[in-house]
């Protein structure tokens, strides 16, 4: 049985972290031995039954420590592994964090790095003049000559963007459940005032920075549409609702919090709308589809463009177009885009279970 060996920040919240177990889950039902290290204490997602998981967390002590913490941190994952005494025939890195310690380590020659979100948005695009060139010296060091495992043929483009030249590269999305998500979208939407309710609807964290709410919301009350919006999620609640008194939007959304089963209301939609600034490989869009819902999104780096092509590209909008938002939210809901029914094939579990055992050879 091969084993593979998956490492990531931390397994306590975030989309990353779900999206990782969402991969073990898939391997380990198609017959791979999954092993999971946090390198933190910080696990609290359920870990799918017959997964090991392993936690391998280091704090530095001093300013010499924090200096020094990747190489640290690499010696205590080294001594770790030396003590399981595992053969791992997969081993795949997930985020910064762990990508600076997994190159520091004894997996460094062998390790997939897996860049889950844009990386030249993430950790550059707030650097300017000499900070964003030691910092683009630092990112093109770290994945240069290494083997990059993306969520998105535009991530790719962008690690070469950044000057990095990859040993080796693959595109392998994320797994999209879809037999779960479609059962679990015949639940009810609550309250009851919606379940008859024609919508538009965003779900996401409430942040400004990344996700934009500040443009969506323009883009919502540009398009004068009669239909509310809906909000489903956490983080920025009060700045949210301070934006939204701003544009004059009290009486025309709706916030929901954070709900375990957002799936109801996708399929009730009219629009999943969103207006990040950048994605890894947005899933919201990939869910809203496989509830047949139609998207208007950025085309942001990165993921949008690659989901949403053919008919769905009409739900493309730019940056910074609020205008061009506004509209394709109206051309949305007045001619709604045909989903293709095989649109969400590749992202099945045994599609992305397929994708990974292709890597055991390499």
């Amino acid at each position: 049985m091969p084993h593979a060996l998956f490492l990531i920040d931390q397994l306590a919240s975030g989309g990353a972290p779900r999206s990782v177990i969402k991969v073990a889950r898939a391997l380990n039902d198609s017959g791979v031995r999954v092993t999971l290290i946090a390198l933190s204490d910080r696990v609290r997602l359920p870990i799918p039954e017959g997964v090991e998981v392993h936690t391998v967390p280091f704090a530095p002590k001093g300013r010499w420590q924090k200096l020094q913490r990747y190489r640290l941190h690499a010696r205590r994952l080294d001594a770790f592994l030396e003590a399981q005494g595992h053969r791992y025939d997969l081993v795949v890195s997930n985020l910064h964090q762990a990508h600076q310690v997994t190159t520091r380590s004894s997996l460094a020659d062998r390790a997939w790095l897996c860049i889950r979100s844009d990386p030249w948005q993430e950790l550059l695009s707030n650097k300017e003049g000499w900070r964003r060139h030691i910092k683009q010296r630092k990112v093109r060091s770290l994945y240069d000559g290494k083997r990059i495992i993306a969520l998105s043929s535009t991530n790719l483009e962008s690690i070469a963007r950044i000057g990095s030249r990859p040993a080796a590269s693959c595109v392998i999305p994320n797994v999209l459940d879809v037999a779960r998500i479609r059962a679990l979208m015949a639940e009810p939407v609550v309250p009851a005032s919606l379940q008859d309710t024609t919508y538009c609807l965003y779900v996401g964290r409430l942040n400004f920075r990344q996700k934009r709410l500040d443009r969506l919301l323009s883009a919502y009350r540009a398009s004068r549409v009669p239909h509310p919006l809906v909000l489903i999620g956490d983080g920025d609640r009060e700045g949210v609702e301070k934006e939204i008194e701003k544009q004059g939007l009290h009486d025309q959304v709706l916030l929901l919090g954070a709900l375990d089963n957002p799936y109801p209301y996708m399929k009730q939609a009219s629009a999943l709308l969103l207006a990040s600034d950048y994605e890894g490989l947005p899933n919201v869009l990939l869910e809203a589809l496989a509830c047949g819902t139609p998207v208007v999104s950025t085309d942001c780096l990165s993921g949008p463009r690659d989901i949403l092509t053919g008919e769905l590209a009409s739900g493309l909008v730019p940056l910074e177009d609020i205008a061009a938002f506004a509209d394709a939210i109206r051309n949305s809901l007045e001619s709604p885009p045909r989903i293709p029914d095989d649109l969400v094939e590749a992202y099945k579990p045994e599609s992305i279970a397929s994708c990974y055992q292709a890597l055991v050879s390499d």
